[in-house]
This record gives C-alpha cells, sequence and structure tokens, in this order.
C-alpha cells in the first residue's frame, strides 16, 4: 500500500487528486482510482477514507501530522449537516 500512496499529490485546500492510475487491496476490496479524481478527508470512498490515509501514510515522509477527523464525518454523495440544522 505505500507505493499506491505515489499516486497522489496533496493539494492546498488538504485534498488529495490522484496524478497516476493505481489499485490497491482496500477493506472492502481492490480500489482503483483514475488520474484526475479528488478526495477529501471524511468522504468514504468504497468504504475507505482515502484522504485520512493518505494524511496517515505520507506523514512520516512530509513532516506534516495527520489532521484530527472532522466533527461532521460524510459519506460520497452525503449532505454534511451543520449544527442548529432543523431539517436533519
Amino acid at each position: 500500500m505505500d507505493e499506491f500512496a505515489t499516486h497522489f499529490s496533496r493539494n492546498p485546500d488538504g485534498s488529495w487528486t490522484c496524478v497516476s492510475a493505481g489499485t490497491f487491496s482496500g477493506p472492502n476490496g481492490r480500489i482503483q482510482v483514475t488520474p484526475g479524481s479528488t478526495f477529501y478527508r471524511g468522504t468514504m470512498f468504497m468504504g475507505f477514507d482515502l484522504a485520512a490515509w493518505l494524511e496517515i501514510e505520507l506523514a512520516d515522509g512530509g513532516g506534516e501530522s495527520p489532521v484530527p477527523p472532522p466533527a461532521d464525518e460524510r459519506r460520497h454523495g452525503d449532505r454534511r449537516r451543520h449544527d442548529g440544522d432543523a431539517s436533519a
């Protein structure tokens, strides 16, 4: 899985973009990503928070410590809920 992380580049907003096609075995099966795919922390992709994993995986090499998970974790396609949101 270490090699898989080399397929990504971190963006200024903290998201991760795939820069070359890659495949690895994730917790729910094979995960394939294509160049241009962007992942944000707290968004699940095939049952896996890819951005959070990249932050942890690359923390040693990049000198950055992982960011704690957001309080309003969401899954792909879900809308974020805000405190005080009466519709939730």
